[in-house]
Parts: C-alpha cells; sequence; structure tokens
C-alpha cells in the first residue's frame, strides 16, 4: 500500500505536479527501507535525489538537514544550477542576515534545479530538527504544486509529544499542502508471505510454514522482520 501510494506520487512530480509525504513509525518499522525504495525508483525514472538527515537534538545544527544536502548538491548534474554562495557555508544565517531572504534564496535555488529535472529531497529523522529547519520545510512546502519537486520527510512519530514542534506543525502541512501522511504498522500474514516469496524461491508448504513463524515471533515486536 505504501509503496502504491509513493508511486503515484512519484507519478504525480514526473508530470511536473510536486507534493509533500509525511512518513512515520516506531524506530525500525521500516521507514528508511521504504524510502531507500523510493529513492532508488526515482533515480530509474531519472530524478534527482538529495538526502539530509538529523542525528540528534544535541548534535544536529541549525538548518542541519538542508546543510547537508546542499554539501551533497550534484552540481555536475547538466543544466543544474550552482549552489548559492549564501548557502555553501554551515550556517546559512552567518551570510544571510534574515531569515526571510534566506528561505527565498533556497525556494529560487530549488525551483531552478527542479525544471531541469524532477527534484526529490528526502529529509531523515525529523524528529530530532530544529525549528529553523521546519519553518523552512514548511515555507518550500507551499509552492510544491506547480513545481517538479518532492519532499519527504521521515521521523519516529512516538517521539512526537504534543509540544514537539513537528508534532505541531504536521496539521499545517496537510491543511495547506494537502500532505501525504504515512504511519508504517507492522507487517500483516499476508505481507510477511510476499516480501518472502519475493526474496525467497520456497516450495509452498515452506513459505507457509515460515510465514506463520514470522507472524507469531513479530506479534507485539516490529521489529523483527521489517528492516
Amino acid at each position: 500500500r505504501e509503496q502504491e501510494l509513493l508511486g503515484r506520487q512519484l507519478d504525480e512530480l514526473l508530470a511536473g505536479n510536486g507534493s509533500v509525504v509525511l512518513v512515520g513509525g516506531v524506530a525500525g518499522i521500516g521507514k528508511t527501507t521504504l524510502t531507500a525504495w523510493l529513492a532508488w525508483d526515482a533515480e530509474q525514472r531519472d530524478a534527482i535525489v538529495c538526502v539530509g538527515g538529523c542525528y540528534d537534538l544535541t548534535t544536529t545544527p541549525p538548518y542541519g538537514p538542508w546543510v547537508e544536502i546542499v554539501r551533497a548538491w550534484p552540481a555536475d548534474e547538466p543544466g543544474f544550477p550552482d549552489t548559492p554562495p549564501e548557502l555553501r557555508g554551515g550556517d546559512p544565517l552567518a551570510t544571510v542576515h534574515s531569515q526571510a531572504r534566506l528561505f527565498e534564496i533556497a525556494s529560487h535555488f530549488f525551483a531552478a534545479a527542479s525544471a531541469v529535472k524532477p527534484l526529490v529531497l528526502l529529509l531523515e529523522d525529523m524528529h530530532w530538527t530544529d525549528q529553523a529547519s521546519l519553518d523552512l520545510l514548511r515555507y518550500l512546502a507551499r509552492s510544491v504544486t506547480n513545481q517538479r519537486l518532492m519532499l519527504v520527510v521521515t521521523y519516529r512519530d512516538d517521539e512526537l509529544t504534543r509540544r514537539h514542534p513537528l508534532q505541531q506543525m504536521l496539521p499545517s502541512f496537510i491543511r495547506e499542502v494537502s500532505a501525504q501522511r504515512l504511519t508504517l504498522q507492522r507487517l500483516g500474514n499476508v505481507a510477511i508471505g510476499t516480501l518472502i516469496a519475493s526474496r525467497y524461491a520456497l516450495p509452498d508448504a515452506d513459505l507457509e510454514r515460515l510465514t506463520a513463524y514470522l507472524e507469531q515471533a513479530t506479534e507485539g515486536n516490529p521489529f523483527f522482520v521489517t528492516e
């Protein structure tokens, strides 16, 4: 189901309609596996994928995931814009003293790139991000509809308290840009069987026996087979 939804969003991206996708779930449930598949599929279809991550609240600097995206920017991609000087440093506000101006520069930069090729920006573990990074995400999200720009956000929903900045911002994403929200759950019997069959050529009896074993072993433990 999740792959089908992301596939449809990717189809829309290639047709010129960007989107925001929010992927939540507990640690180990399969967020990284799912988004890695999306990145692979997007690249197979000639889109550009850029990734930025957060690590924890003590080591992720302001604009941390965005700084990672800029540092890994594919500058050698034909026709892609060069990284603006204002975004090259580790602290974007060191040279741009207005947040509004910084957001405008970033918006024009990503828009120019998405005009050359469809662009997927993957922001991982955003439950550890800072308020400034979320503000930039919200700013960019408001303009993706008519661009070939897809913003994919992953987070651990069990770490979002009511006062967490991301938790407070999620309704805005859904209301303002019709963001797609996916909450990953433990695999059921049919899904486990499908996963096993896709990876191992087993006789039907062995497939059924292994599926039943894994379903029982993972009951109440989502970390066992998803990754």
